[in-house]
């Protein structure tokens, strides 16, 4: 990581998973931000690693990869990405994300959010350009140190078919671990996720990423309860 104000000639951006930190939330539904994010930075050979500190940042709990895409030949584009993993817990993930907005210079339609969604289902991704939080703790935090709405976010579902709303309503369901059987649904959401957010990266139109991902995919074709409202009530 460069420990000095970056160059203004190279473009930087943000590609952030939300979760909590610590193995009590890994595999957790609430963690599934984090999933995504580690996921990519595997196919890529990155190790986030953690850090504390950066001179001219200051005191940052988070941990960060950097990620330099490269074109068709195999040449690499003269821009970089850092994918980011906020280790506040989930209510205070803006404070780590606003501090490396300020310090590389990033705008907020520069930083692409993957995050949990309960009133989205299983098995499905939505892609939105901006907006409310929909009741997400950790896009709150977001939209309240950045200043702004306006950057894009990738939603994952965990909404689970056969659950009343009121179960999933309880902390318990957020912060437990996918099942076996939910994963069967999981998986495939994960694998386009990496795909949308690498054609995010790739500059593609987030209004193109919303035509091709949001669309239910058939293998979850009646998998899935339907999509809810965003709900200012989601638990965190």
């Amino acid at each position: 990581m460069a420990e000095s104000p970056p160059s203004p000639d190279i473009r930087r951006r943000l590609v952030v998973g939300l979760g909590n930190p610590g193995p009590d939330y890994v595999g957790s539904r609430h963690n599934v931000g984090f999933e995504v994010l580690e996921r990519m930075a595997q196919v890529h050979g990155l190790r986030l690693r953690r850090q504390e500190r950066m001179r001219g940042l200051g005191p940052v709990r988070a941990k960060i990869a950097e990620y330099w895409p490269q074109n068709a030949g195999g040449t690499r584009h003269d821009d970089v990405v850092y994918l980011v993993e906020p280790w506040t817990y989930m209510n205070l993930s803006g404070q780590a994300i606003a501090a490396y907005a300020r310090f590389f210079g990033i705008a907020p339609d520069s930083i692409f959010v993957i995050y949990d969604d309960l009133h989205l289902p299983l098995g499905r991704i939505r892609i939105r350009p901006g907006g409310s939080p929909g009741g997400h703790n950790g896009i709150k935090s977001l939209q309240a140190c950045l200043g702004s709405e306006g950057f894009p976010r990738l939603r994952m579902g965990i909404a689970v078919s056969g659950l009343d709303a009121s179960d999933m309503a309880d902390p318990d369901f957020v912060l437990g671990r996918f099942t076996d059987q939910e994963r069967v649904l999981l998986e495939p959401a994960i694998e386009r996720a990496i795909e949308a957010t690498h054609a995010w990266i790739d500059d593609r139109p987030v209004d193109e990423l919303m035509s091709h991902y949001n669309a239910a995919p058939s293998s979850a074709s009646g998998s899935t309860p339907s999509e809810q409202p965003d709900s200012p009530d989601q638990p965190k």
